[in-house]
């Protein structure tokens, strides 16, 4: 799908999210486009990601309403609705996602968790969450891990029944991502390494 093509679905998506907002929408919420109202999201964990992870015997316990992908090489999670997420002038918008996932060394005890984490278009683009370190969450939404807007916009994209089939978009970690982790449970990452790849569906209709 070339570029002007897929903007040209996504602007019509987000009028029809407008004329049609969801049964999430509830009352006191800002009003404004949202990204889409339904849909799913899923991250495979990249290999390296994963086998650093079982070399320190690590732990991956979802939280619902996320759930592991089949053979745990990952987590899927519906699309949820909260304030702030609409589109406006000086934010693109962001999509939110309910529950997350539990990282747990058992040798050290360390955990490091994202429970509710949203996906952020603009300015800052990747998956942010207000991490909960060793049993301290941050007041501030972190930015674990970003992609590129060339990777966004890549090979992949399509149309499916009422929404819009995302590209298979590379995830990677943030300094901040790195160091969470690293804190919590003894691993080595840095900046730059994979984290996993980004897929879903924004749908439109129920």
């Amino acid at each position: 799908m070339k570029l002007r093509q897929l903007f040209s679905v996504l602007f019509a998506a987000l009028l029809m999210t407008m004329a049609a907002p969801g049964p999430a929408q509830a009352a006191g919420l800002p009003p404004g486009p949202y990204v889409s109202p339904w849909g799913t999201a899923q991250v495979e964990w990249a290999p390296s990601f994963r086998a650093r992870l079982a070399e320190q015997a690590v732990e991956i316990t979802p939280i619902a309403p996320v759930t592991a992908l089949p053979d745990d090489r990952g987590i899927i999670s519906d699309i949820g609705w909260t304030s702030g997420d609409y589109i406006d002038l000086e934010n693109f918008g962001r999509v939110y996602y309910p529950g997350g996932v539990t990282l747990s060394n058992p040798q050290t005890n360390g955990s490091w968790t994202m429970d509710e984490f949203w996906l952020r278009f603009w300015p800052e683009r990747g998956l942010s969450s207000q991490l909960v370190v060793n049993g301290v969450k941050s007041p501030t939404e972190q930015l674990f891990c970003s992609y590129t807007l060339q990777d966004a916009f890549g090979s992949g994209w399509g149309l499916t029944f009422g929404g819009v089939r995302t590209a298979k978009v590379p995830l990677t970690l943030t300094e901040v991502g790195a160091t969470t982790l690293n804190e919590a449970l003894g691993t080595s990452f840095s900046a730059g390494e994979p984290f996993g790849v980004l897929s879903g569906t924004f749908r439109y209709l129920p």
